[in-house]
């Protein structure tokens, strides 16, 4: 438990650091490396730009913890979206190593956002009422109480699993830009 809260406190007081420091302003820039994504992934990834959060069921329901993350959402004035995607997952192997290598159209479709991960193995393929899952990785838009808005898009929307084809994507699907 005490690591949990270590590994959700540390990148909140980081970015309350550049806050107060007025550095919050500075250029993007790519993951730090202690910050990448890797197998297993850790719980939080914090950037200057972006959080990556991942839920597990052993941690509760599905609603309440992502009530949770919205709440951390708007604390770090991000944009809070749930995706739902699988360890073994082509898509979400190639999305996370763009992230990792700081591809810059990857990093410019997550600028601003609170990513919450939840791995199908782990939570099932939706659950009935609030998430269909179909093929991932999905992404829902999540409103103020972590319920989805209706606005989604999966890995289908994209053909080959590269930069070129999923950043624009994931960058007009997360910043509501029409193509």
């Amino acid at each position: 438990m005490k690591k949990k809260t270590i590994t959700i406190l540390f990148p909140l007081i980081f970015l309350a650091c550049n806050y107060v420091t007025g550095q919050r302003d500075a250029p993007a820039s790519p993951v730090p490396a202690s910050a990448q994504p890797s197998s297993p992934q850790p719980e939080a990834i914090s950037t200057t730009t972006f959080t990556i959060s991942r839920i597990k069921k052993q941690d509760g329901d599905l609603l309440t913890q992502l009530a949770g993350e919205v709440q951390k959402a708007k604390v770090l004035h991000q944009t809070p979206f749930v995706e739902f995607d699988a360890t073994w997952c082509p898509p979400c192997q190639a999305i996370d190593a763009s992230i990792k290598s700081g591809d810059p159209l990857t990093l410019k479709a997550f600028e601003g956002i609170y990513l919450i991960r939840a791995d199908v193995d782990d939570w099932g393929w939706g659950d009935g009422k609030n998430f269909n899952v179909e093929a991932i990785p999905v992404y829902y838009k999540l409103d103020d109480q972590g319920l989805p808005t209706g606005d989604s898009v999966d890995g289908a929307a994209w053909k080959e699993d590269i930069p070129e084809n999923f950043g624009p994507v994931l960058d007009n699907f997360f910043h509501a830009r029409q193509n």
